[in-house]
């Protein structure tokens, strides 16, 4: 059995690698705490953006502003392994155990030590989640931790009974007006109300559900993500508190072992680890390895696609597979063959294990009892082809290459290239193109053309409006190369927005490495064509001598990477929400990346920190412009609008080849709010050779994000012009009303009273969705971090949303209203026959008329996904249509007002919304 704790918010933040130059985390020098002891002058502390659990990471020092020469470093915390080598800081992140986890790195150079430290973000956490959207400040304290008994590892229902119990409150009944429910993520129609199968212990104010009751509703749930949401009230309507519980039910228990490419086990990697992720569940595992090669996850596992990689911070990365778990699967067996001259004692001398020409080798492979989806209708004429024979090497160029068509078997490509003595640079091209993504949008001249074709897609089933699970996985991994990381994984599905194709660069200085010896470079590019044997995913790695020869022979500055990170320098995430709700219900943020856009005034209250890499590293740049182009179906349309502000002259620090921008603050784009979805664009400009030049937007700049490059823009709603007068409110620093396109068309639209012409509002998000380091909006709420998510006055029953009757003052007026109209029935009930009680319920019914009449128009609309209102006094009203139970009459029904008993599903009453209601949107 087990124990689950409240932590005030989930936190699901991630850092994504991409192929790339050896782009790092941003890092961000860390102030003793107030009273502590004060650090020697040689220690500098340091805090790493956030990494994922069940991962190697790889940061470089150059980036970590530590000098090539640091050559120790001690773990502490969560991580027991880490190493430096080429360059780079590399450590293991352990098992995701449902919560964060944290780690220090101490790493010496000399006489100096640095001390860096990370948060290990759960991508799957356990702990229940307490709505506490508003501010604390505003409307009381937070909600107590909630403790939920009978859930296995995971948080997955096992048929136990269970139990919730919040912690530190007891003595309250919450019998009566408590309520729950237990429904499959997705799946809106699979509902178990709670309060029909719990049972209330009034000694702790505890409910129970028991183990049969547990065991019935286990049986009639899907296999996938369950989501519990639980909230409590007590009779006297004084306590009040909501908690959601993310929950699973699996059934696939995943084993494996390593074997040699002549099919015997990896007998000498006793007690390594190896590495699970799924691409879509964010499942995400460590598992041992036993002395015959083998290992099984002590967790089962959802239906998703899945790599899995052997822990090795000498070849990071390297030795790595992708296979699917289909539907019905309860077991599944993986074999991950590891070859030859990679550190790895494979069993036997590694000549005689390479597979002769023409043999076959053993292959990586899955086998399930489960069935994979069925075969699409693809025209004979895009079936995979064979691959068209890649050109000869040379003695100064390699490429190395993987083509999938096989189903559900991983193609495998080692790299062994060795650079020789003298070579100052070393120039890597890494391209992942799947025929099947080029497919989907294949070059088109416009948007209305990319819009007809997504209807013809859905209409004909190639492109459902559920996107396909199953979808084909692409990796890549070169090591040797000095400070630079390029290793990547992801699903083929990412390289829809650029017609199929992706291509990643990078030319590293290797004149030191190989100045008395040859330098090895090692890796492998693999992929694998999951679901069908149709359209094939390929993964090439091309490798060329003297690339900085080859690109100073023409004038030319080419920008390699250029790289947003968190936190900011004031150490707050921003750009990427660390909670996430859940989508298919709707609630809480919306996963995405999202920037802020001024189109008044530069502001620079939360600014973000930005790298780029650019080639020839000796070029001379003197300006660095930064733009934004249009996306429209991931595809980008028209060319890139630059602002004409040189971004040299915010903070920056230069080194041959990179730009470090600490806190940029964004240039103002005026008159661009129509945008939806947008790529950033950065343009270099300056002299090689004394010739003058500008970087060629097409040819590279466009900035990326935790690997991805898609950004949803958010302007200021208040700064417009029909909206500026209709805010409540204290303003907050760098704006609070920072909303996306869709939020302002929402509020703007139309002149009837209820479809949000007139509705007054206050907080939206904060500038880049700034956020304390626990998940909270910057502005002190559980929510707001997406730019779809506003706080409105209620209607006040004459027409209008006065503050007082809309809920100023954490609804005192609204409270007083109720308690006025209490006195008058309370006194009418003397006159008989008395239908007339007084003008305060007159105006009662009216507050409630108009708000219900509100509420149910904005959640019928299909751009709402949740509207919340208060608790207490405001539902008592509102929904149940009765008094308070703390009134002069009781809870008794108020006069010709009846039970909400239409109050549609979206609408929930949550703690902290007495003086204003909430709605979440969908764009």
């Amino acid at each position: 059995m087990k124990k689950t704790l409240i932590t005030m918010v989930l936190l699901l933040g991630a850092l994504l690698s991409a192929c790339g130059d050896g782009t790092q985390p941003q890092t961000q020098q860390s102030e003793p705490a107030p009273g502590s002891a004060p650090e020697p002058a040689s220690v500098k502390k340091s805090q790493l953006q956030d990494v994922e659990p069940a991962k190697v990471v790889s940061l470089s020092l150059k980036s970590l502003g530590l000098p090539a020469g640091a050559d120790k470093v001690t773990p502490s915390g969560a991580v027991s392994e880490a190493l430096i080598q080429d360059g780079q800081l590399r450590f293991v992140t352990p098992d995701d155990i449902g919560e964060n986890q944290e780690a220090e790195f101490e790493i010496r150079s000399g006489a100096t030590t640095s001390v860096f430290h990370v948060v290990i973000r759960s991508q799957r956490p356990t702990s229940a989640e307490a709505y506490d959207d508003s501010s604390s400040s505003e409307e009381g304290p937070l909600s107590p931790d909630l403790i939920v008994e009978g859930l296995g590892s995971g948080n997955a229902m096992t048929g136990a009974p269970l139990t919730f119990r919040i912690q530190g409150v007891s003595g309250l009944d919450l019998k009566d007006r408590s309520r729950g429910y237990i429904t499959a993520v997705g799946n809106n129609d699979i509902r178990f109300i709670l309060e029909k199968l719990w049972s209330f212990n009034p000694a702790d104010s505890s409910f129970s559900i028991s183990g049969p009751a547990m065991q019935r509703i286990l049986g009639s749930l899907p296999i996938g993500d369950l989501s519990i949401v639980v909230d409590f009230e007590s009779k006297d309507s004084a306590f009040g508190a909501s908690y959601s519980i993310q929950a699973t039910k699996a059934e696939t228990k995943l084993s494996g072992k390593l074997l040699s490419e002549q099919g015997g086990p990896i007998t000498s990697l006793a007690g390594r680890k190896v590495l699970l992720k799924g691409v879509n569940t964010r499942i995400q595992a460590v598992a041992v390895l036993d002395a015959h090669g083998g290992f099984a996850f002590g967790q089962n596992v959802l239906p998703d696609i899945y790599f899995l990689t052997l822990s090795d911070l000498h070849y990071p990365n390297v030795i790595r597979t992708s296979f699917p778990v289909y539907e019905g699967s309860t077991q599944a067996q993986v074999t991950m063959v590891v070859p030859p001259g990679l550190g790895v004692d494979t069993g036997a001398n590694t000549a005689k294990q390479r597979a002769a020409p023409g043999s076959s080798a053993v292959q990586s492979s899955v086998t399930q009892d489960g069935k994979g989806p069925p075969p699409r209708s693809i025209p004979a004429a895009k079936r995979a082809l064979a691959p068209t024979p890649l050109a000869a090497e040379g003695v100064d160029s390699a490429v190395f290459s993987a083509t999938a068509a096989e189903q559900d078997r991983l193609v495998n490509k080692k790299i062994d290239f060795q650079v020789p003595i003298g070579t100052e640079s070393v120039g890597v091209r890494i391209t992942v193109f799947s025929e099947e993504e080029s497919l989907i949008f294949p070059k088109l001249g416009s948007r209305s053309e990319a819009e007809q074709l997504i209807k013809k897609y859905q209409q004909s089933g190639v492109l459902s409006k559920k996107d396909r699970k199953y979808i084909d996985t692409w990796s890549c991994s070169v090591v040797g190369l000095p400070d630079t990381e390029l290793s990547a994984n992801n699903s083929a599905r990412e390289l829809r927005i650029d017609q199929g194709k992706m291509t990643k660069t990078a030319c590293v200085d290797v004149a030191e490495q190989t100045r008395n010896a040859a330098l090895n470079i090692s890796g492998s590019v693999s992929a694998v064509n999951i679901g069908d044997d149709l359209l094939p995913t390929t993964t090439t790695v091309e490798i060329i001598l003297e690339c900085k020869k080859l690109k100073s022979s023409s004038a030319k500055i080419r920008v390699l990477s250029a790289v947003f990170s968190s936190p900011n320098k004031n150490s707050y995430p921003v750009i990427s929400p660390i909670t996430v709700g859940d989508e298919a219900k709707g609630n809480g943020n919306l996963d995405g990346l999202y920037l802020s856009i001024p189109q008044s005034n530069s502001n620079n209250t939360y600014t973000i920190p930005l790298e780029v890499r650019y080639s020839p590293t000796d070029a001379n740049i003197t300006e660095v412009n930064f733009g934004i182009n249009e996306l429209t179906a991931d595809r980008l349309f028209n060319s890139p609008i630059f602002a004409n502000d040189n971004l040299l002259t915010q903070a920056h620090t230069k080194e041959p080849g990179l730009i470090k921008f600490p806190g940029l603050s964004l240039p103002v784009f005026a008159n661009h709010r129509t945008l939806e979805t947008l790529a950033v664009m950065v343009r270099l400009k300056g002299s090689v050779g004394g010739v003058a030049v500008n970087s060629d937007p097409a040819e590279g700049g466009r900035v990326e994000f935790g690997g991805k490059n898609k950004f949803t823009p958010l302007y200021l709603a208040g700064d417009v012009a029909k909206l500026s007068g209709r805010r409540f409110g204290p303003r907050d620093d760098g704006g609070d009303s920072w909303a996306t396109r869709g939020t302002i068309k929402w509020l703007l639209e139309n002149d009837l009273q209820y479809s949000g012409h007139r509705y007054r509002f206050n907080d939206i998000s904060s500038q880049h969705v700034a956020q304390t380091r626990d998940g909270r909006s910057i502005m002190d709420h559980a929510g707001h971090s997406d730019g779809r998510q506003i706080d409105m006055r209620y209607a006040d029953g004459q027409g209008g949303y006065s503050d007082a009757l809309g809920g100023q003052g954490k609804g005192e007026h609204i409270k007083q209203l109720i308690n006025a109209a209490a006195a008058e029935v309370k006194k009418a009930t003397t006159v008989p026959r008395s239908w007339y009680y007084g003008p305060k319920l007159e105006a009662l019914q009216h507050w409630i008329t108009e708000n219900r009449t509100m509420l149910e128009i904005e959640a019928a609309s299909r751009s709402s996904r949740a509207v919340y209102i208060g608790q207490s006094f405001i539902e008592d009203v509102l929904v149940h249509g009765k008094f308070p139970s703390n009134s002069v009459t009781g809870p008794i029904v108020i006069p010709l007002v009846s039970a909400w008993t239409e109050k549609p599903a979206k609408i929930s009453s949550q703690p902290h919304h007495m003086d204003h209601w909430h709605i979440s949107l969908w764009k």
